[in-house]
């Protein structure tokens, strides 16, 4: 709990100033032009323009004719309109000058304006360790006519058509309600969609106009795959069981997907230089209008304030229209408060493990033998037999250097050639590092963790042989070779075990929060698989993503909450299939209400990064359930105008607010008396910094969505600083009554420093309906 006590200050400042932080860049492109994102009241179209199209391009027009443009000649709007938006939410993007933003933002109509921005990347066996597969078969629930129905849309790096995990056989036309189309290009044709595939579109005007014309030479300008992120992704979602797959031989398997019978729409919005939040918005209009039922977004970009977040915005519409939309948590851990996609109406995942390892072994001069992990397979191999002198170029891993941390250009090759070198992580990726060490002579490396990872292991498909190993066992070999003068070591890999203890783990990496825009919001909501992750792969890159990498392989092994992400987005999916009439809410609420909290020797979750029990602000509601989900009791339901209501609860503007009124032009109606009071499957108390406040009451609405007639009673967890009282304590549902609302009432017994945590369970003999509750006492200013 330390770690949260050193940014409480931070944090209660910061929520009082919360402002932008997603790195803005369109300063790149070699104009004055800058692209915006103008967002646009529907409602204020003047009737002598036939559509919003035309409107919208005569406002442009008109601001940008009023005077010469940055280029010294009069201005127009011939292409100024990079992109139009009419589905998930009403505008357009456009370049513009300084001074054009000025005149557009006084634009009648207009309701925000703001720049356009950069976000990120977040980089077999889950369906066995997720309950949705046996273990002497590939077949699973999933596969009912149903899931046929259901398209996922992937925003990502687009996707590499001739993987296996894409085939076809079996499945049937593409659902009639879907409305998608395959964008030809560079290497994509129209072929390359099938049953699976059903829909592949490219984004890029956003990218271009912020860094310049994508080289066709070097980059497919098309849908398909050439970074491999965009095809893994996918195939996690709904990629068709493929026996034998594997990494080398590492992780042989059936590799399949989450939900093998859904579509998938792949949305190619990341380009070699980021993903701009201007091609994202595109992108979710129009899988939207394409008719998306599930929308898996892996990528991020900082936080930002709900109206300032173009993904928040865009979502937002998206859930009005009925679509789930999944996002990635970012790979910020496990510093706290350091996650990304915070939004109440997105599913927020982070990253766990899997009771499945690569270990690998060192053996040290001495005769000890120390574990750690590894991809590696090739021909480079050290004999078993056979000591390697050790080096590292650093004095211990509190005090990096970058040649500590094997960054290019500062290993010596007369102090490599011939050894294994130590290497810290950090700074560079970790396969980039074995290839400095490679480089310059090494013939081995050994990757030790920081405080920042601690005993988390991470295996990569390194081009020498490597061995990862945990903070403490690098201080160990470190010590070694700080008091042997000659300290050797040999390295050997032991391919794949199964049926780790303990699992899950919170993967260190695995962003952390608590929500700093609203503490009442619990968040990440869930923790997914995310960690040694086998999909599909492209063809066009090795498997550690190196250009020097001349290895192809039809599968990889990856890691990040990119990976957890499309797991929850899967089994979004298969519940969506099941209950086809289920709000984005009741799917989420199922999702969280079922996820469980103990690993699989019955003890609490860990936090990879301490080994100690992680809380709701690692693992959120917990480990995600999919059998579970499928068959939740109660659902937490939320509608559109629920989520518009908390945003007048977190103080928001008329003008800030008008972003989200897109479709039913939406006015607050002041129902929810706090934040707190949103009908969230998580419920988080936040006593103000006044000691005077000792009660704080949340209410909550469930919906029976079980047997019709069904009894629950309350359990709640003990706090030392608060009493916590529900009411009523037992839920009695009938035919005619399927909503219950209670009331939960805090009342503060002494003051605490830090977060508390616990539950509230409704549960009879069949269901266990769990809420993660944390108390929050603010500090006096």
């Amino acid at each position: 709990m330390a770690k949260y006590l050193a940014k409480w200050w931070f944090l209660v400042v910061f929520l009082s100033s919360i402002g932008i932080t997603i790195i803005t860049c369109t300063d790149s492109f070699p104009s004055t032009y800058k692209t915006y994102i103008i967002y646009m009241d529907k409602w204020a179209k003047p009737q002598e323009f036939n559509d919003h199209n035309q409107w919208y391009s005569s406002m442009i027009k008109s601001v940008t004719s009023a005077a010469i443009n940055p280029q010294g000649d009069a201005g127009g709007n011939e292409d100024r309109i990079i992109y139009s938006y009419g589905t998930a939410f009403h505008g357009v993007a456009a370049r513009l000058s300084d001074e054009e933003v000025e005149r557009v933002q006084h634009h009648d109509g207009v309701m925000a304006v703001f720049p356009d921005t950069m976000y990120q990347l977040h980089t077999t066996r889950s369906p066995l360790f997720l309950g949705l597969e046996r273990q002497d078969s590939t077949s699973t629930l999933s596969y009912n006519p149903f899931d046929y129905d259901v398209v996922v849309g992937v925003l990502d790096t687009g996707v590499w058509p001739e993987s296996p995990s894409f085939n076809d056989s079996g499945m049937t036309a593409a659902p009639a309600h879907w409305r998608g189309t395959c964008e030809v290009g560079r290497g994509f044709t129209r072929r390359h969609c099938n049953k699976k595939i059903v829909g592949a579109r490219v984004f890029y005007r956003g990218y271009e106009a912020a860094s310049g014309k994508i080289n066709e030479q070097v980059e497919y300008k098309s849908p398909r795959d050439q970074d491999g992120h965009g095809t893994h992704t996918a195939a996690t979602v709904a990629g068709a069981p493929v026996r034998g797959a594997n990494l080398m031989g590492y992780a042989y398997g059936t590799a399949r997907g989450m939900a093998p019978g859904a579509r998938i729409a792949a949305y190619k919005v990341c380009w070699t230089g980021g993903c701009f939040s201007s091609d994202i918005l595109t992108a979710v209009d129009r899988a939207v209008a394409d008719g998306v039922n599930v929308l898996s977004i892996s990528l991020g970009g900082g936080i930002s304030s709900y109206f300032r977040d173009s993904l928040s915005v865009g979502a937002f519409g998206a859930m009005e229209k009925g679509v789930f939309v999944s996002c990635s948590a970012g790979n910020g851990g496990p510093d706290p408060i350091s996650l990304t996609n915070v939004s109440p109406w997105v599913a927020t995942v982070g990253a766990s493990t899997m009771d499945r390892d690569f270990p690998a072994t060192i053996k040290l001069g001495t005769g000890q033998y120390l574990t750690g992990a590894s991809l590696y397979k090739g021909r480079r191999n050290l004999s078993p037999n056979k000591q390697y002198p050790l080096v590292y170029h650093g004095s211990n891993s509190t005090n990096l250097t970058p040649s500590s941390m094997c960054l290019e250009g500062t290993l010596d090759r007369h102090s490599v050639a011939g050894k294994i070198v130590i290497c810290d992580r950090g700074i560079s990726p970790r396969v980039e590092k074995g290839q400095v060490v490679k480089d310059a002579g090494g013939v081995g490396m050994i990757l030790t963790n920081t405080a920042a990872n601690g005993e988390e292991l991470v295996a990569d498909c390194h081009l020498l042989p490597a061995v990862a190993v945990g903070e403490s066992t690098g201080k160990l070999i470190k010590q070694h070779y700080a008091t042997h003068r000659d300290a050797t070591a040999t390295l050997s890999f032991q391919g794949t075990k199964l049926k780790i203890r303990p699992s899950p783990v919170v993967a260190a990496f695995s962003s952390r929060g608590p929500n700093i825009l609203s503490l009442e919001i619990l968040k990440p909501d869930v923790v997914a698989p995310g960690v040694n992750i086998l999909a599909a792969w492209t063809g066009a890159l090795g498997p550690s993503s190196l250009p020097t990498d001349g290895r192809r392989t039809k599968f990889n092994i990856l890691s990040g909450t990119s990976m957890s992400c499309p797991h929850v987005s899967g089994v979004a999916a298969l519940i969506k299939s099941k209950h086809p009439n289920w709000s984005p809410a009741a799917i989420k609420s199922a999702l969280m209400t079922t996820a469980y909290i103990h690993d699989n020797m019955q003890n609490p979750l860990k936090d990879a990064s301490s080994a100690t029990p992680s809380t709701p602000y690692d693992h959120g509601a917990g480990h995600i359930n999919p059998l579970k989900a499928l068959d939740p009791g109660l659902v937490y339901d939320i509608g559109a105008q629920e989520y518009f209501e908390f945003l007048c609860a977190q103080g928001l503007t008329s003008s800030e607010l008008v972003v989200f009124s897109k479709f039913a032009n939406r006015r607050c109606r002041h129902s929810l008396r706090n934040g707190g009071d949103l009908n969230y499957p998580a419920i988080s108390a936040v006593f103000p910094e006044s000691t005077n406040v000792t009660v704080v009451t949340l209410h909550r609405t469930v919906t029976n969505v079980g047997p019709p007639v069904s009894s629950y009673r309350v359990v709640v967890s003990a706090f030392k600083g608060a009493s916590v009282r529900v009411e009523p304590a037992t839920l009695e549902f009938s035919s005619t009554v399927k909503k219950i609302t209670y009331k939960v009432t805090f009342v503060t017994k002494s003051r605490q420093s830090t977060p508390e945590f616990g539950a509230i369970i409704w549960k009879n003999a069949v269901h266990k309906v769990r809420s993660p509750v944390v108390i929050t006492w603010l500090p006096p200013l």
